[in-house]
């Protein structure tokens, strides 16, 4: 039997979630169970790696990140690439790197790899930076990277990637929840970051304005039974762009579709990463941030409302803002030349 929610309790519904998702307190309670989890999955797996290790044996996630980096330094959309792997602090982050120039650092936004961003975008960017491109943890090569983390954990491993490339000081570029780790980076890691720009992303709770939550659960729900993958990607992502775009654009969407399902995000790492965002907090640490700040966002951006951009560039000090008009949240994909031009400005 089908229950129907009625309108009033469902509008009640809306009101309790908007609430939740903007409130610091939620967020910090959220943070501390993620770090709480985090701690008791070390412990509880600490006897069995003792005891692996003294036989000399590997566990077996570490037999299954050496089989992931044997085929992450293999193949790569059909192309020898070298291995790029950070081993840290408990963490496992994989990149990809190539061009030449000033470093330009990537970071992609929710259950989006390294992989997913426009390739003929990609080579004109590799003509004047040396670009480095992420996969965060739970998204690409890093998939098995220990979960549950939090936003400042993804900063840090951004951070050591570019220890890692011998990178002083780089360009960084991040889009959506990329936008929200590379707000974080500059936060935590000051003299890593050179320039900023921040793409299709909000500021922390309490200051950004919540995502029309129909949208954010369709994006959240599985695929139904027997759906094909390729249908359920291309018709969650074209809901990320301006309205028509998908339509208007078919060989786009099949380009980022093809990228997603080359390296598919499982279910655990969205929810990870879903938490990481949610826990995220204190927007008043912006005021802090001193770097050249450009702001971009689509005017109908459905996922992350346009409101976000024009918070962001008032609670950063020195932001410009850049409002792009009929774009949606996949800027890269539906205005490529204005991004790539407002990097090499």
């Amino acid at each position: 039997m089908r229950i129907q929610v009625p309108l009033i309790a469902a509008d009640a519904l809306d009101r309790v979630a908007i609430a939740t998702t903007t409130s610091s307190v939620a967020a910090e309670y959220a943070r501390l169970g993620i770090m709480l989890e985090a701690t008791n999955r070390r412990t509880l797996a600490l006897p069995t790696t003792c005891l692996s290790h003294l036989a000399r044996r590997p566990t077996k996630l570490e037999t299954k990140r050496l089989g992931e980096r044997k085929l992450a330094s293999s193949y790569e959309g059909g192309v020898v690439v070298p291995d790029r792997a950070l081993e840290s602090r408990g963490g496992w982050v994989h990149w990809r790197e190539g061009g030449h120039g000033e470093p330009l650092l990537l970071l992609n936004g929710w259950t989006a790899s390294g992989l997913a961003w426009p390739a003929d975008w990609i080579r004109g960017l590799e003509k004047s930076f040396r670009v480095i491109r992420i996969d965060n943890r739970g998204a690409g090569w890093s998939r098995l990277a220990p979960a549950p983390f939090t936003m400042a954990q993804l900063a840090d491993d951004a951070h050591g990637v570019l220890q890692e490339c011998g990178v002083k000081r780089a360009t960084v570029m991040g889009l959506s929840m990329g936008g929200m780790i590379a707000q974080e980076l500059a936060l935590r890691h000051p003299d890593a970051v050179g320039r900023l720009f921040l793409v299709g992303t909000r500021p922390p709770t309490p200051a950004h304005i919540s995502s029309d939550l129909p949208v954010l659960l369709k994006a959240l729900r599985p695929p139904e039974r027997g759906q094909p993958l390729d249908e359920y990607f291309t018709r969650m992502w074209a809901g990320f762009a301006a309205p028509g775009f998908a339509a208007a654009n078919p060989e786009v969407m099949s380009e980022l579709v093809k990228s997603i399902l080359d390296r598919t995000t499982p279910r655990a790492g969205v929810l990870a990463q879903s938490r990481a965002i949610f826990a995220w907090h204190n927007a008043g640490r912006l005021a802090t941030i001193q770097h050249p700040t450009v702001v971009v966002h689509g005017s109908r951006d459905p996922l992350i409302p346009v409101g976000n951009g024009m918070r962001l560039s008032r609670l950063i000090k020195n932001a410009s803002y850049v409002e792009v008009p009929g774009a949606g949240h996949l800027l890269p994909y539906e205005a490529p030349d204005l991004v790539a031009d407002l990097l090499q400005s």
